[in-house]
């Protein structure tokens, strides 16, 4: 039990149209936009870095994160990138409706959001739960992005983990989450989960905490998160996944599962835990821009 605590908190901590009634706003570390859009029947929140006429990237957070926990790597590509950052939905700014919470309703939402901005190929990236999402929409609408890359999606042990079973007690730490303290929550990441981010990460990570609904964890029942063997062969865009370290056995069941993707790849990150670009942020961002420049 204390694993199956373990491995869950390091993941909590770890046809649409524009909305006319939204505040256009900055945000105010970066002068980026602030909006939303009606997508798949909700209103979906984004931030958006602009630079009209660059490609398009949109990130794809994980379970009881939000946008700008893609801040400090979205600074980073912003000069060569126009970055699209949104709030999945129960999450962040986003709307937060009853359910559902499904992978398939996760996929709907993503693709409402493309075709409510107008954007034609956009690269897809995601983190964890972010990671089935962009992978499922990729191989759900394979006409949709350029290309795919996915950080540290839910696969193999993580899968076998995260069941039903859990959700009750999962519920309940979201729920304390949501009503520590923004300082009791940094402390506890810089202490216990996260060691070694910079003040304005956990700053973000502990933001997210306060702003996401319980239900969201309502996505494992059924297909749960998705598992990669079942969907990977359909992603024919090009794919980088980018995996945390993880001993030998585990490494080759990944690398089993990435075999699946006809034009992809998968690299471990020595060292990284589950938020890699975060541990391992210039490693990450070299892997990214690489694969980038190979488009």
């Amino acid at each position: 039990m204390r694993v199956l605590f373990c491995l869950c908190t390091a993941i909590l901590f770890a046809g649409c149209h524009h909305s006319k009634t939204e505040t256009v706003e900055t945000v105010p570390y970066f002068n980026w936009e602030s909006a939303s859009v009606q997508s798949n029947g909700i209103r979906l929140h984004y931030w958006r870095t602009g630079h009209s006429g660059r490609q398009v990237i949109i990130m794809s957070h994980g379970i009881t994160d939000y946008g700008l926990n893609w801040a400090t790597l979205a600074s980073k590509l912003e000069q060569d990138y126009d970055l699209i950052m949104y709030d999945s939905r129960g999450h962040g700014f986003s709307e937060k409706p009853e359910g559902p919470y499904d992978l398939n309703t996760h996929v709907e939402d993503l693709a409402g959001l493309i075709r409510a901005l107008n954007i034609e190929k956009p690269i897809l990236i995601g983190h964890s739960m972010g990671g089935s999402i962009v992978g499922k929409t990729a191989a759900t609408y394979p006409d949709l992005p350029l290309a795919v890359i996915m950080e540290d999606p839910p696969m193999e042990e993580m899968l076998e983990t995260l069941t039903e079973a859990i959700i009750p007690d999962w519920k309940n730490w979201v729920n304390t989450q949501r009503h520590m303290p923004k300082a009791d929550l940094m402390k506890a990441a810089s202490k216990e989960f996260h060691p070694g981010w910079t003040p304005f990460l956990y700053d973000q990570w502990a933001e997210s905490k306060h702003l996401v609904s319980p239900n969201v964890v309502d996505i494992l029942p059924g297909e749960g998160f998705g598992n990669p063997r079942d969907y990977f062969q359909h992603i024919t865009v090009p794919a980088l996944i980018l995996k945390a370290d993880a001993e030998a056995p585990l490494r080759k069941r990944h690398l089993e599962a990435a075999a699946l993707l006809p034009n992809g790849r998968l690299v471990h990150i020595d060292g990284a835990g589950h938020v890699i670009r975060n541990d391992k942020p210039e490693e990450v961002e070299n892997q990214i821009r690489l694969f980038l420049s190979s488009l």
